[in-house]
């Protein structure tokens, strides 16, 4: 009987759906309610990943590769490539996409020839030579990159507490993204604005679960490329967490296809909702707890492909700033990483509904390649400060280049929710 083939799994996506979970169960314990919006890119800490795999050897590499779905060197670069393809921005109409790396390196090391031609041609980027003893100029240059490349919607990404004189590597991503009661998890209410009037959507009905997938526009007939969101809405008002359970006992969650129907809705309502989110020190501690380990391993001597003279480098930091934004004619977003069978012919059918009138979780995800750019979760539409600032932090550094990626989308509904009918809900 032959073998059956091992399925590989890029596990950047889980990363994102385990803090979401954590960060809910956080505040939950703290406070009994959480309503800190989450937004995190499983494509941008992929890139970053991949990006220092391609430096690495031996088990560090091995880990790696595993981690991130793929067999060897070879694949890990085809599927940067790939990745590439379809964050190309295109005038053809559809959304305008922007997949943006820089890289800084310290003035005491030479960038391996091997590593710079990877750099030129695979991650389209020209290093740049600092001192970073010279700590407010590096810090002024990269969040001066940064803020331009996002046009001015991430900001102070780094500050100069990030960087010391034993700086060796910083991982850094920057992502941004374009009144009823709505219901939080500990059951208070707070009233937001809900857009309605889209009947472009896919639907369908799951164990515990209800999901709605929204379309953007498309390019030409020559691109390919088609993007969505989905919108997952659990059942019960407080079920959120249950159903991140759910997703987190599932790898392939966010990339499976969901079997969805143009079905008839008696009521389909989500909120507008604006928020930005950054997230640090969990992010290495929930890759450690999946099982990749060795790149944070502060005895690491493996990641020796990037710079000379080497090591031991290891990455002890990756920083990652979202914004998003979701209106009646499009969603913005920017990095710096069943069809149902209830109808059965009856005219005494009841339509299903959707109303998103409780914290729910979303994506916005390509569809032919099933990449998943975005993950996150509304817990209260009204809040749109940021989570945290990554000033609030201080670690030791050990840092050899600083390496920041900037994932840009913008995307118009392929048919665009009524602006008149965006109201405060009243219970319908």
């Amino acid at each position: 009987m032959a073998k059956r083939k091992e399925e590989k799994i890029d596990h950047c996506a889980q990363v994102t759906s385990r803090i979401l979970l954590k960060e809910i169960q956080k505040e939950l314990k703290k406070t009994k309610n959480s309503n800190t919006n989450i937004l995190l890119s499983p494509l941008s800490f992929h890139a970053v990943l991949n990006m220092t795999a391609a430096g690495a050897t031996g088990d560090t590499l091995n880990q790696m590769l595993r981690f991130l779905g793929v067999q060897d060197i070879d694949d890990l670069n085809s599927k940067f490539s790939n990745l590439s393809s379809v964050m190309e921005r295109n005038s053809n109409g559809g959304p305008a996409l922007s997949f943006l790396n820089e890289m800084w390196v310290a003035h005491t090391h030479e960038i391996r020839d091997s590593y710079k031609q990877l750099a030129n041609t695979l991650y389209e980027i020209d290093p740049k030579v600092v001192d970073f003893e010279r700590k407010e100029e590096v810090v002024e240059e990269v969040n001066t990159w940064v803020e331009s490349a996002s046009r001015g919607l991430i900001t102070n990404i780094i500050k100069p507490n990030h960087i010391n004189d034993k700086t060796k590597v910083i991982l850094t991503n920057a992502l941004t993204h374009h009144d009823k009661d709505f219901y939080l998890l500990n059951g208070d209410k707070i009233s937001a604005p809900f857009m309605t009037g889209c009947y472009d959507y896919k639907y369908g009905s799951f164990e515990g679960y209800q999901v709605a997938k929204i379309p953007y526009q498309t390019g030409k007939k020559e691109d390919k490329k088609v993007f969505s969101m989905f919108i997952f809405l659990p059942n019960e008002k407080d079920g959120l967490p249950s159903l991140l359970e759910k997703v987190n006992s599932d790898p392939s969650f966010f990339t499976q296809g969901f079997s969805l129907s143009a079905e008839p809705l008696d009521a389909f309502y989500i909120p507008k909702f604006k928020f930005s989110y950054s997230a640090m020190k969990q992010v290495i501690r929930t890759m450690k707890e999946m099982g990749l380990t060795l790149p944070f391993d502060n005895n690491c001597n493996e990641l020796t492909g990037i710079v000379e003279p080497h090591g031991p480098f290891f990455i002890n930091r990756i920083i990652q700033k979202a914004f998003i934004e979701v209106n009646e004619k499009s969603t913005e977003a920017a990095a710096v990483t069943e069809e149902s069978d209830d109808d059965m012919g009856f005219s005494m059918y009841e339509a299903p509904r959707f109303v998103a009138d409780h914290p729910f979780l979303f994506m916005i995800r390509e569809e032919v390649s099933r990449l998943v750019l975005f993950t996150g979760a509304v817990l209260d539409p009204s809040n749109d400060h940021s989570s945290m600032s990554p000033s609030q932090f201080m670690w030791p550094s050990w840092f050899i280049y600083v390496n920041a990626l900037y994932l840009y989308f913008r995307g118009t509904w392929n048919e665009k929710f009524n602006a008149s009918k965006t109201k405060e809900y009243l219970g319908f």
